[in-house]
């Protein structure tokens, strides 16, 4: 137990060493803060403007589909209904110097502003009506043109899924928040561990705890940074999910992009993964004595091959490839969930992989512990590449 406590302080230490709670709480409430005042901003009648005014010149059966513009077809010049916009009475007034199609208009405003391309985007969807029925075309012919074919695919094995819209952006989604949570760690426990040996912390440390104790300590303060950095960053999304939805498009909150079934099975993959790179990362460091000239800095950017690799092979879920590499201790935990999102498996191969991941994240703590007694105590010179990996298996 007392070396359980020990790993548990070292762990809790490294946590809070880069965790501030203050900041961390003052960012969000600006994130909060900014999304309240665009949200009152575009709900407040007294400071959005509901309708603009269009003064259309030359078009008498112009009309669009949109109750934001009031068209009104005037018989006045120009120069005087362009007064009125300068005035602030009107909003735009449309003069068309063309009534052959293609048509062409000028459109007068004070300013540029993005309501313009509203107003375009109505105008244009009234003359491709026009021009349907010029063509003698009906709406099942301009369908017809528009998607002249309909795929439907079919597939002899019967677990590929046929809808993977949901589970695969699930899948992505999670990918992404522990790319997130690989580079946070990155950044830290390199500045954490390559500092302290510098410093010669380390050493005096080895007199009351092992370095095993230590290491173990250290992946786990990690690991939980790693992990706060990914739920930021959920948070940040969802707020501009819902930001978009009920402010923007004016609906109610929908979360329904995601796949709740297949969240638990990511997450599990996610902790392995997160805990597998930390530790990996933690050997590399320990053997860097000069972070600003080594050579291997590079090597602790290897845990984010599984997530490339991953992504390439999802447009082939029924591969050999994806099949291999969801059950390789190395990268199982990033292919086996993008797999689960494309391919309906039995029970026992998620399970298969998440023993071999857990195994494979044993081992690779035991050889953490190794590279990093040996890398500490070895300052001065870096040791090569040869000479770790005759500590990791020794």
């Amino acid at each position: 137990m007392k070396k359980v406590n020990q790993t548990w302080q070292v762990a809790a230490w490294e946590f809070m060493h880069f965790f501030k709670w203050k900041q961390e709480l003052l960012s969000k409430l600006v994130m909060l803060v900014i999304a309240g005042v665009v949200f009152f901003w575009s709900s407040s009648d007294e400071l959005t403007q509901s309708q603009y005014k269009v003064a259309v010149v030359g078009a008498p059966d112009l009309t669009v589909q949109n109750d934001d513009f009031v068209l009104s077809h005037s018989q006045l010049s120009t120069e005087l209904l362009l007064k009125k916009v300068a005035l602030g009475e009107l909003d735009a007034v449309l003069v068309a110097t063309s009534k052959s199609l293609p048509a062409e208009f000028v459109l007068h405003t004070q300013g540029k502003m993005s309501w313009q391309q509203t107003l375009m985007a109505q105008i244009n969807a009234h003359y491709m009506a026009e021009v349907t029925v010029e063509l003698g075309l009906n709406e099942q012919k301009l369908s017809l043109l528009q998607q002249p074919v309909i795929w439907t695919a079919a597939y002899l094995d019967e677990a590929v899924k046929q809808e993977t819209g949901t589970s695969s952006n699930t899948a992505i989604g999670v990918m992404v928040l522990m790319s997130v949570g690989i580079f946070v760690s990155f950044a830290q426990i390199f500045v954490s561990i390559t500092g302290e040996k510098q410093q010669r912390v380390t050493e005096q440390l080895y007199a009351c705890m092992s370095a095993q104790t230590w290491i173990d300590g250290k992946i786990i303060g990690q690991v939980l940074l790693a992990l706060k950095a990914m739920a930021s960053t959920l948070l940040s999304v969802v707020l501009g999910i819902a930001f978009m939805q009920v402010v923007i498009d004016g609906t109610s909150l929908d979360l329904s992009i995601v796949d709740l079934s297949l969240l638990p099975w990511l997450t599990l993959f996610a902790l392995l993964g997160l805990y597998l790179s930390t530790a990996f990362m933690a050997a590399i460091a320990a053997a860097i004595d000069d972070p600003n000239h080594s050579g291997k800095t590079s090597f602790m950017m290897l845990p984010l091959l599984p997530m490339m690799l991953a992504f390439v092979l999802m447009d082939s879920p029924s591969g050999f490839a994806m099949t291999f590499l969801s059950y390789f201790p190395l990268t199982a935990f990033a292919v086996m969930p993008v797999k689960m999102a494309l391919v309906d498996l039995p029970m026992w191969q998620p399970l298969l992989a998440l023993v071999i991941s857990l195994l494979t994240c044993f081992y690779i703590r035991t050889v953490a512990g190794r590279l990093f007694k040996m890398g500490m105590v070895t300052y001065g010179k870096e040791p090569s590449v040869k000479q770790m990996l005759s500590w990791a298996i020794r």
